[in-house]
This record gives structure tokens, sequence and C-alpha cells, in this order.
């Protein structure tokens, strides 16, 4: 019996050294299941939009023919009147952004199609933003001031996207900024320069969040993983309300709005994180309570012997 007593202390330490790997295994298992739950949700709220997209987007497209083919009538029209005329091709060139918006709606609807993707071409983001800047200012309140600024050289602003896509980014992140402002005096501020991500950061899994545990911290969002690297940036600030912490986290989901009913579809920004994961690029967003919001779109840049 002694030689039995002798051996309890070993035995024990081997059954809580399988304990304790029971437990942590225990544990992985649950955050695994919690992840895989999660990406269901998603998946299942994505298939819900794309079910949406292809609902809406024959019938949006037959409007948006109808008003670019009396455009082009007023076009022809209006020779003998040039800022008349200019006018109609305004409307004409925001019909054909429109039918390119529709086209991106189709192709989200049939993404499970890889052939239904258009190729991404190389781009001038400046070009992007420069013509979506003049079409947005009618429609930002007078309140709002809006600006734009270059900090790129010739070249240096060249990324692989589309520049339909790009051009519904910043028209979103825009008319967002300009309902956080609401009725009160403000700016909203786009930049395109250059900038370098020293450390990797971010969840390739989903969404990492850092801040706003107390009210009025400033909370930030880092969409995806974004590699150390030289990055080709789109800064879009306002100082706007901001966002609470619980209100941050769920801006990326499908239908999740803070507008009144009617006012708002809640589908802007789950658009611009699929389009970005579509153009390999990160998303960070830095929002403080009362104070205003920062998107930064980072976009890797095209090789350097890649025409614009």
């Amino acid at each position: 019996m002694p030689e039995i007593f002798g051996y309890l202390p070993a035995v024990c330490g081997l059954l809580l050294a399988l304990l304790i790997a029971l437990g942590w295994k225990l544990r992985r298992l649950a955050l695994l299941l919690n992840r895989q739950a999660a990406e269901l949700r998603a998946a299942r709220k994505h298939e819900a939009l794309g079910t949406l997209a292809g609902g809406i987007a024959h019938d949006f497209n037959n409007i948006l023919g109808a008003i670019l083919g009396f455009g082009v009538l007023l076009e022809e029209d209006l020779m003998t009147a040039p800022e008349q005329q200019d006018m109609a091709k305004q409307i004409t060139a925001a019909a054909r952004r429109g039918q390119g918006i529709v086209a991106q709606l189709m192709r989200y609807s049939r993404r499970g199609n890889t052939d239904s993707r258009q190729p991404l071409m190389p781009l001038s983001l400046h070009g992007v933003i420069d013509e979506n800047i003049a079409l947005l200012a009618p429609c930002i309140r007078k309140s709002v001031r809006i600006g734009y600024r270059r900090d790129t050289a010739h070249g240096e602003d060249i990324i692989i996207a589309d520049a339909v896509q790009i051009g519904q980014v910043l028209v979103n992140l825009c008319l967002n900024a300009d309902h956080a402002i609401g009725v009160r005096t403000g700016h909203i501020h786009v930049t395109l320069d250059r900038t370098h991500i020293a450390v990797p950061c971010g969840d390739e899994n989903g969404i990492a969040v850092s801040g706003g545990d107390n009210t009025g911290d400033t909370v930030t969002l880092i969409n995806g993983y974004i590699p150390a690297g030289d990055y080709v940036r789109i800064r879009v600030e306002d100082n706007g309300e901001g966002m609470t912490r619980d209100t941050a986290v769920r801006i990326f989901e499908p239908f999740f709005t803070t507008r009144d009913v009617g006012s708002g579809t809640g589908l802007g920004l789950a658009a611009l994180q699929g389009i970005m994961q579509d153009a390999g690029g990160g998303i960070i967003v830095t929002t403080t309570r009362f104070k205003g919001t920062v998107f930064e779109l980072l976009f890797a840049p095209a090789a350097q012997d890649a025409p614009p």
C-alpha cells in the first residue's frame, strides 16, 4: 500500500495536465464554433444583400435608361445654349455613372460566378476623385464645405481598381459625412496622398476594434488585415457627430443604419467593404463622439510601368 501512495502525486499531476489540455482544447473549439457561427450569419446577410441587389437593379436600370435618353435629346436641342447644354451633359454623365453602379449591383448579386466580374484596370485616383467631387458639390448642404487636396505627384496615385466602384465609395462616404454634420456648419476634407504602414495591423477574419471604452474616447476600426508597406490613401474627414463604440462596430453590417426609417438603407458601407475587398484594399476608421470621423482607404500602388 505505501508503494501505491507513492505514485499518487505523479498520477494527480498527470490528471491535472490532461484536464488543463482538455480545457484548452474545449476553449479553442468554442472559439472556433463562435467564429463559424459569425461567418455563417455574415454569409446569410451578404446573400440577402445580393438577392436585394439583383431584384432592384433591373427596374433601376430602366429608369436610368429613360433619364439618359431624354438627357441626350436635351443635349442635341441645346446646341445654341452652351450653359444649358452643359447642365444636360451633367444629367447624362450622372445617368451613365448610375448605369455603371447598376452593373456593379448585378455583379454583386452574382458574386459566386467569377466570370461575371469585369477585369480591374490601372487608373488614376486623382482623376476619379476630381470628377466625383464636382458631381457631389451640388448634393452637399450649403452649410457644409467640401474640399479636395492632392498630395501625390503624377503617376504616384495609380492603382488597380474599377473607376465606377471607387467613385461609388467616395460618394457614399461624403454623403454619410454630410448626414453626420446635419444642419450645423461643417466641413468634409478629402485628401489623396501616400502613406507607409510600418507594422501589420488588423484581423484577416474580421474587424479589429480599439478604444472607445469610455464616453468621449476615440474608437479605431481596422477592416481586414493590412500588411506593412506603402499605400495610396484616400482620406475622408468630417467634423460631424462621430460614433460611439457600439455604433462603430456595426457600420459594415448590411442593412444597419442610424438614420430614420425611410432615410437610409444601411447598404452604403456594406458595399464599401465589398468594393475594397475586391480592390485588395484596407479600411481604417477613426471616430470620436461629437468631434468627427475619418475614413482612410488604403490601396496597394500599381507597378511603376502600369499605364494609367
